[in-house]
């Protein structure tokens, strides 16, 4: 049972439903007992002001002498009428009305004092009444005896009244409760329309199509924050899935090259005893073996930088000291490095992460020297502009366009001269961009007098201690 009734209430409609109709049911008795309580004060307020007038005006009557009887037929006649009775000190009846027949009032509950004394009693006629008890000096003609007075006048009309206006509060209480019902049901149902939308639309949402934005103007304002919650993550999960994507689709295009050079020269390699042929396919197999390891580092980089796993951690440095660095690397590394040569500022201090901008300057001095023509000259400098400096690598492209500029650091894409050899992995620049991205610095290509210029920058100067 209890199971059952947690399953029900699993719904946020039905928790929604309970709890609307609960409260407004409790309001509507909270506000029924206030309204019932006032209008009972209300009626038996004027019930007793009517007795205190009628009770003042027989004991005026009394005191004065007056036959209260002859004078007021009320007190005379039998059946739905008024009564009074005079009581002394010792609780003997003096007097009654004509009404009373042989049977007084019954006494109030205890002596009034300064203030009348109302209470409810039964009338000598059987009916209910309601009485107002108060002293009275002089008693009626003089008597000193006289004590106390009590008036009492029938009150079936005043309970009547009273059943009718409980009847049509309850009557309208019942109403207004069955019409809130009806009315929290169609509230919850239209209010969750947003939602249920908004669920279906993430159930429209697949990895095979372009991500549709959750958040448009027609959503309510709390479910905004939701929905731009779920684009945040449906976009960093629509951009790991690409990057897999791209980095699979990147991995198959640039080693389906090497690996055919590889199976070319095996098959070659067997098919005679030469050892100068083995020789040559084991040297071209190696070969393809490095470009297939620097594409995949390149690639695995590129996902570990774009995906944020990898934070810079900035620290001081030399710029001027940074290039030379990666000058006398690349010099170890090929026979092109000789020809780099650096001007420019001789020192310039900023705060940067060193690894990642050893790779981007490694980059673009390979780059440089990669595509040269040979004997041509690569100039590397610092070029301080204002309170900023910028990095600069120039080298001869006489191959290059402006329009291949915005190419400049796309995956795989190399301008190199028809049946040129392909050593380049073509994702040096790319990884660059993505470095220099997450850097915050901006890296820009520009043709000058057939010269590729890259500027790297810009960076603050480091502050004096």
């Amino acid at each position: 049972m209890w199971s059952s009734e947690r399953r029900w209430l699993r719904s946020i409609r039905r928790r929604l439903i309970v709890a609307l109709v609960g409260g407004l049911g409790s309001l509507l008795v909270v506000l029924f007992l206030l309204l019932d309580q006032v209008l009972d004060h209300h009626l038996y307020a004027r019930l007793d002001a009517q007795l205190l007038d009628r009770a003042r005006a027989v004991g005026a009557m009394l005191a004065s002498g007056t036959a209260v009887d002859a004078l007021m037929p009320e007190f005379r006649e039998h059946g739905h009428t008024d009564f009074y009775t005079i009581w002394d000190r010792t609780g003997a009846v003096l007097a009654r009305s004509s009404s009373s027949g042989a049977q007084a009032l019954a006494r109030p509950p205890r002596m009034p004092a300064a203030e009348p004394l109302y209470y409810d009693l039964v009338l000598p006629d059987g009916h209910r009444g309601r009485a107002v008890a108060q002293p009275v000096v002089p008693g009626p003609a003089g008597d000193p005896r006289a004590a106390l007075l009590t008036v009492a006048i029938e009150r079936t009309d005043v309970d009547l009244l009273e059943r009718r206006i409980h009847l049509s509060l309850l009557l309208v209480s019942l109403l207004a409760a069955l019409g809130a019902a009806a009315l929290a049901i169609v509230v919850v149902n239209r209010g969750l329309r947003p939602l249920l939308r908004l669920g279906r639309r993430v159930g429209t949402l697949s990895p095979d199509a372009a991500q549709v934005p959750l958040l448009d103007a027609r959503l309510p304002s709390e479910l905004a924050p939701l929905a731009a919650a779920l684009d945040s993550a449906f976009g960093r999960l629509y951009d790991a899935l690409e990057r897999e994507r791209r980095f699979a689709r990147d991995a198959a295009h640039e080693l389906r090259t090497p690996l055919a050079e590889i199976r070319t020269s095996a098959e070659l390699a067997l098919r005679g005893g030469d050892p100068g042929r083995a020789a040559a396919a084991l040297a071209i197999s190696l070969a393809a073996v490095e470009r297939m390891q620097r594409s995949v580092d390149g690639l695995l980089a590129l996902s570990r930088y774009e995906s944020g796993q990898a934070e810079p951690q900035p620290e001081p440095l030399d710029l001027r000291a940074l290039l030379e660095q990666q000058r006398q690397v690349l010099a170890r590394a090929t026979s092109a490095g000789a020809r780099i040569q650096l001007d420019g500022a001789v020192e310039w201090w900023t705060s940067s992460d060193v690894a990642l901008l050893e790779r981007i300057v490694a980059n673009l001095l390979q780059n440089a020297a990669e595509y040269a023509p040979p004997g041509s000259r690569i100039v590397a400098g610092v070029r301080v502009l204002a309170e900023s400096a910028w990095l600069e690598v120039r080298n001869p492209a006489p191959d290059l366009h402006d329009s291949d500029l915005p190419r400049l650091g796309e995956r795989f894409w190399r301008k190199r001269p028809e049946h040129a050899p392909d050593t380049h992995g073509g994702l040096g620049l790319a990884l660059a961009r993505t470095l220099a991205r997450i850097l915050a610095l901006d890296l820009q290509f520009r043709l000058e007098a057939g010269e590729l210029v890259a500027r790297l920058g810009p960076f603050p100067a480091l502050p004096e201690a």
